[in-house]
């Protein structure tokens, strides 16, 4: 710290450098020296600096000086020129020479620029027309040609290119008059732009605001209408379209018209339109150099639109006629798109479309009554609704005449008995789906459908499907929900008192169940002229009694049975109760009546011929009878196949078709004809014994005549044995047949006059030997077995 150099800035004088020690003071020598060193050589660079901006200022001063002696020696002769005379003289010189070059090159230059501004036009446009803003530019470039083309027509040597640039640009005004149509009739832009292509119209074909109005709705509802042709499957988004371009078109007009496109119109009076910077701007028209030589007509020319032709009343006036014009042509737009439609999702869709847009813009279209158009929207879509549902329902023709193609398509030999379940079972089946298919095929089998009847089936499915599709539409239409607060601000800025209390009842309540009531019922006279044409393809069938019109019986009962099957799922309302069946016993009971009668003459040939042979040849079934006296337990052989062949006949036509009213006609024939067997078999089996008796009686008579004789004893006594084995078997096959029709009583009858029949032919066999008791026992004996074997004939169990 001793050696440490003390700062010299410190020091009050000189002599405070010398308290330190020598080191110190040596130390700060050699400081203060590099230091001095330093300082002398900054101060050698900063003079060197200054002298040569000495010398710079002073070589600058020298200029200077020279140059006002210039400048002292031209203000000098300027002055000597600025005298009046001088300039008069000059002035004079100046005017002389611009009337000579103008009197021999006016013509000339006026003609070259009018022609080149005029040739360049066409060019500038067709630029343009490449952008969708510059409607506006391209109108005033063509009211510069117009009067170029003017100007040029009327000189003496006009050449041919005027009148082909004209042509060129009469084509050019054409394409913007288009575009500019395009523009008004676009939905889609602000309404600047659409302000500055009504001005372009304005311009390009100096009409007023009133024909403006005009033209801008013209092509609006040239749209609207063109938007409603227009082909294609999107019906909903072409509709929807249309309308929004109806209410959009008022609010634009409101909102421009007068006040707007007047202040756009005036704004062309501003200058002239040479002078306007975006014409000055086009380049190939090159008007910096052409501007004096176009002629004071074009270059002075201000455009002078009547802006304030149009007064609010007027334009208001105008509004509402198209309005009430345009909604009506919108709603005839619509009825005729809807002519050849016959889609129901798609009319439903538009329906709802409709509605909703015109409940959320329809209050704002001026000239028009909020309620009276929506009252029409539903009509013409309600209208059109029951239009469908009833085209489709009627369209149950078909399945009548693919039940009649079916028909045709049987033939005699058509045989049900190939349909068995243990030939499905033989045919490889896709097990996928939870074997979907495998049970279909098991269930088709069983209920005996081939393939004409599942065409049948699959004809009126189809039926089904489409009228069914109305639910889905009834349903959506009736969980469609108006915004309340929307529905509020409608009526409360509605000046209509015909509205209704509410938009919710009208639209998801009213219009749902109408449509409900219309399906309903065209489904029902569906169905009753389905029935109807069945009854009369069944009376034809039963009339024909040809061949195969047992399987034509079988094929029309089959499809009976499925379109019954279906019918209850046509239910639209719930509330309301299945439609009842089309297929009464009217229709059914003669089906029925010749299936039955197909039976009884498939087997009662046989029972007769099995009752015939046992009048021949007695059998002895009587050793199996019980009890005291011995009656009968079971039914004869005959008897007993006979039963079996009428159940085997009955499930050979098809154990699906055997429902219980085609049941009860079969019993009901069966114990008819089998009374009528019965009956003829007890007349023979009485006849044969009163035959027996008649020819034992002369012999014993013989016998007596001869003097008693002891043949004729033997022979008599003979005969009476023979008579009185003839009366047994007579009184066994009584009682054997008495059997027989109780026991078949249990199967064939089922009402009282059936049941009396039979009781009829067991009341007219003869048993004198079995009292009540005997009776009742032979019956209980019938009733027993028939317990024990039903489930043998379970067809008619």
């Amino acid at each position: 710290m001793a050696n440490e150099v003390p700062d010299p800035r410190t020091f009050q004088s000189w002599e405070d450098a010398f308290q330190y020690p020598i080191p110190t003071v040596r130390k700060l020598e050699q400081q203060l020296r590099t230091t001095a060193d330093d300082n002398r050589e900054k101060l050698r660079s900063l003079v060197g600096a200054s002298y040569r901006n000495l010398l710079n200022t002073a070589e600058t001063i020298i200029d200077m000086e020279t140059q006002i002696e210039q400048v002292e020696s031209r203000l000098g002769r300027v002055g000597q020129n600025c005298n009046s005379r001088v300039l008069d003289k000059v002035s004079g010189n100046v005017v002389k020479m611009d009337a000579h070059a103008r009197g021999s090159d006016v013509d000339r230059y006026t003609f070259a620029s009018q022609l080149s501004v005029l040739r360049n036009a066409p060019t500038v446009k067709t630029r343009l027309m490449r952008k969708d803003d510059q409607h506006l530019l391209i109108a005033k470039v063509l009211v510069i040609s117009r009067l170029l083309h003017k100007a040029l027509s009327q000189s003496a040597k006009k050449p041919p290119i005027v009148d082909q640039l004209w042509e060129k640009l009469l084509l050019a005004r054409r394409r913007l008059l288009r575009r500019i149509d395009k523009r008004l009739a676009s939905s889609t832009g602000d309404i600047a732009g659409l302000i500055e292509s009504m001005s372009a119209y304005a311009l390009a074909t100096s009409s007023a605001p009133s024909d403006v109005l005009k033209h801008f709705h013209k092509v609006r509802k040239d749209k609207m209408v063109s938007e409603l042709k227009k082909g294609g499957d999107e019906l909903a988004k072409r509709g929807i379209n249309a309308l929004r371009l109806c209410i959009q078109t008022c609010q634009e007009t409101q909102t421009i018209f007068p006040r707007r496109l007047a202040e756009a119109l005036a704004n062309l009076k501003a200058h002239p339109l040479i002078q306007d910077p975006e014409v000055r701007g086009l380049y190939e028209l090159n008007l910096d150099v052409h501007d004096r030589w176009i002629g004071d007509e074009v270059r002075n020319y201000t455009p002078w639109p009547r802006h304030d032709e149009l007064q609010r009343p007027e334009a208001e006036k105008i509004l509402h006629r198209w309005s009430k014009d345009t909604i009506s042509a919108f709603l005839k737009g619509v009825r005729t798109i809807l002519e050849n439609e016959d889609r129901l999702a798609e009319v439903a869709s538009l329906r709802q479309e409709l509605i909703e847009t015109w409940m959320l813009s329809g209050p704002r279209m001026a000239g028009v009554k909020f309620a009276n158009v929506l009252d029409d929207l539903r009509d013409t879509m309600n209208d059109k609704l029951e239009m469908i549902v009833r085209a489709r329902t009627q369209a149950l023709q078909d399945v009548v005449r693919e039940l009649t193609a079916g028909l045709n398509s049987l033939n005699a030999n058509n045989d049900q008995s190939s349909l068995s379940l243990w030939n499905t079972t033989t045919d490889a089946k896709d097990l996928s789906n939870g074997a979907q298919a495998f049970k279909t095929a098991i269930v088709n089998t069983h209920q005996g459908r081939d393939r004409a009847v599942l065409d049948v089936t699959a004809a009126f499915d189809s039926w089904m499907d489409s009228v069914l599709e109305v639910k889905g539409i009834v349903k959506s239409m009736k969980e469609a929900r108006w915004d309340d607060t929307f529905v509020d601000d409608i009526e409360a800025s509605s000046d209509d008192d015909d509205l209704g209390d509410s938009k919710q009842t009208l639209l998801s309540a009213d219009d749902p169940r109408l449509l409900e009531d219309v399906t309903q019922d065209a489904i029902g006279q569906s169905l009753e002229s389905l029935g109807k044409s069945v009854s009369q393809i069944a009376q034809n069938t039963t009339d024909d009694r040809g061949d195969g019109s047992v399987q034509k019986v079988v094929f029309i009962l089959r499809v009976v049975r499925d379109f019954s099957d279906r019918i209850p799922q046509l239910r639209l309302q719930e509330r309301s109760s299945t439609f009842p069946t089309p297929f009464t016993s009217t229709i059914l009971e003669p089906l029925h009546t010749l299936l039955a009668m197909h039976v009884a003459q498939s087997t009662l040939p046989a029972y007769e011929s099995s009752l015939r042979s046992s009048l021949k040849g007695r059998t002895q079934t009587h050793i199996l009878w019980e009890g005291h006296p011995p009656l009968p337990s079971q039914p004869s052989p005959g008897t007993f196949r006979f039963l079996r062949e009428v159940n085997r006949i009955m499930g050979r036509l098809g154990s699906n078709l055997w429902a219980p009213a085609a049941v009860a006609i079969v019993r009901k024939q069966m114990s008819l004809d089998v009374a009528s067997v019965l009956e003829k078999h007890i007349d023979a089996n009485k006849n044969t014994g009163v035959q027996g008796e008649t020819k034992a009686k002369p012999n014993v008579e013989l016998e007596e005549a001869d003097g008693q004789k002891g043949t004729g004893e033997a022979t008599a006594d003979e005969t009476a044995a023979s008579t009185d084995k003839e009366d047994e078997l007579r009184d066994q096959t009584f009682k054997q047949s008495a059997f027989d029709a109780l026991y078949m009583q249990r199967f064939f009858s089922d009402d009282t006059e059936t049941s009396q029949t039979l009781d009829g032919i067991v009341a007219k066999i003869d048993l004198k030997d079995l009292d009540d008791a005997a009776i009742q026992r032979l019956k209980k004996n019938a009733a027993e077995y028939a317990k024990k074997t039903y489930l043998l004939f379970a067809l008619l169990a």
